[in-house]
This record gives C-alpha cells, sequence and structure tokens, in this order.
C-alpha cells in the first residue's frame, strides 16, 4: 500500500513546514516583509532544505526546488514582496508534491545517522568540553526521542555555552566587555558573564563579527522558543514546536556552531 503524502514522511514534513510558513506569511499585512523573525523562519526553512530533507530525494532531480529554496535564502536578507512570496510558496508547495509522489513507489530512505558531537578542541578548559559534548549528544537525545520542546530548550542551552566558550578562548577579552551590546549596570559598567543572558551573547557576537546577521535572527527566534519552557510563555503564544520544527532548528543551528567553533 502507497504511503500517503502527510507528515510521516520526510517530504511530507517538508510540506508541513512550507504550510507553517505560508500561514506565516498570510498574516503580513504590509506590502513588504519586514519582521526579522519571518525572514528567520524563512530562512530556516530554506536551510532546513538543503541540511535535512534533500538527502531524502537523493535520486531525483531536485534542481528546479533547489533554485527556489536559494531563492528563499537570498529574499531573507532583504525586505521581500509579500505577494510574491506567497505565490513562490504556493508553487513551492505544487512542487514538492510532485517530488512526494514520484518517491512514493521508492524504497524509504535510511534513517539519518545521529549527529556525533564536532570537535570542541579549540575550548582549553577540559571541563567545558565536557558540557559541551554532553549537551550535544543530549540534544540529540530529545531529537530522536520525539521530544521537540526538551530538543529546543537544549539547544538554547548549548549555545549560550559556545558563545561563553568562545569569550573564554579570546586572549584579549577587552572589545567583548567595551562592545555596545554589552549589558550595563545602571553606572555604564559592563556586567559580568554570569549576568549575561543569552540575547546579550548573540548581540555581543553578532557585533564582533562572531556570526553574520543571518546568524543572529535565527539565534533570536531560537532564544524566544526556548523560552517555552515556561507554560505561561506558551499559553499566551498559542504554539506548540513539532518534532520538524526542533529538527529545522537544529539544521540551522549546527552552522551556528561550526562558525563559532
Amino acid at each position: 500500500m502507497a504511503p500517503r503524502l502527510g507528515t510521516g514522511t520526510p517530504l511530507g514534513a517538508l510540506l508541513n513546514d512550507v504550510d507553517k510558513l505560508r500561514g506565516v506569511i498570510g498574516k503580513v499585512r504590509g506590502a513588504q516583509i519586514r519582521s526579522v523573525e519571518t525572514k528567520a523562519h524563512i530562512k530556516a526553512v530554506a536551510q532546513a532544505w538543503f541540511n535535512t530533507y534533500k538527502p531524502a530525494a537523493a535520486d531525483k532531480d531536485v534542481a528546479a526546488l533547489d533554485v527556489v529554496f536559494e531563492s528563499l535564502l537570498t529574499a531573507a536578507e532583504s525586505a521581500p514582496s509579500a505577494t510574491r512570496m506567497r505565490k513562490r510558496l504556493k508553487g513551492l508547495r505544487q512542487q514538492i508534491v510532485v517530488l512526494q509522489t514520484a518517491l512514493i513507489s521508492s524504497p524509504p530512505p535510511p534513517r539519518i545517522a545521529r549527529d556525533p558531537a564536532p570537535s570542541f578542541a579549540s575550548v582549553s578548559d577540559s571541563l567545558m568540553r565536557s558540557i559541551l559534548v554532553r549537551r550535544w549528544d543530549e540534544c540529540m537525545a530529545c531529537l530522536t526521542a520525539g521530544a521537540p520542546m526538551a530538543a529546543t530548550v537544549m539547544m538554547g542551552g548549548l549555545l549560550e555555552s559556545l558563545f561563553l566558550s568562545r569569550i573564554n578562548r579570546e586572549t584579549n577579552q577587552a572589545p567583548i566587555f567595551t562592545a555596545q551590546a554589552a549589558p550595563k549596570d545602571k553606572h555604564g559598567k559592563a556586567l559580568p558573564l554570569n549576568r549575561w543572558m543569552l540575547g546579550s551573547y548573540i548581540a555581543v557576537a553578532h557585533e564582533l563579527g562572531w556570526i553574520t546577521q543571518s546568524g543572529r535572527d535565527v539565534s533570536e527566534v531560537l532564544q524566544d522558543y526556548r523560552n517555552y519552557i515556561h507554560p505561561q510563555k506558551e499559553l499566551s503564544r498559542q504554539a506548540a514546536l513539532t518534532p520538524e520544527d526542533a529538527r529545522m532548528f537544529w539544521a540551522v543551528f549546527k552552522a551556528i556552531a561550526q562558525r563559532l567553533l
């Protein structure tokens, strides 16, 4: 019996991601998309195609899809037309359905292997290295167990650990504490690192050129979703994370981690 085109298949999950993005774009009231969070969402979906979903169609010609997802990456760097983006996503969905149909009779793709922890050799502190490896493994455990909320919270904590590790390996930390984005007390003096929040690490890392603007945008989205650990926040936003959301975050998170390392 042929599988239906649902979220139980890799490209079915991609369809779900695209549909969610279409819902977000559909709520844009202006002529252009200017929201940093919305543009980061566009970029995250495109990155997920290249990093997660494309391997599921390795034996098919996906050049046309590559072109569309590349255009999404480019558009996310500016203020794209909301109308054009809606049309582009509508056409993209149709292309994915066609590809999914072509894959119905094919054997299921092999399960994606667990991502081993990268080399943290650049981190001089052995205790911090062990913390990073443990947190990385816990992220993977949550992802494979189908626990998207736990996985996203762990990603936020791991991201903060990576920023702290990058700061600690700097021999000259003066630029970090004199950065415009560094959090300060009422007297204008930079706060010690144990009082920094993830948002401060993200802003300073971008100011110092450790991460790109798109890396900052996605980090801020991850920061916001990490706050869903608080039930009241999740209730007030009426949003719930799915395994597909967590996999999408993980794909982009790995690229940010590579840059920081």
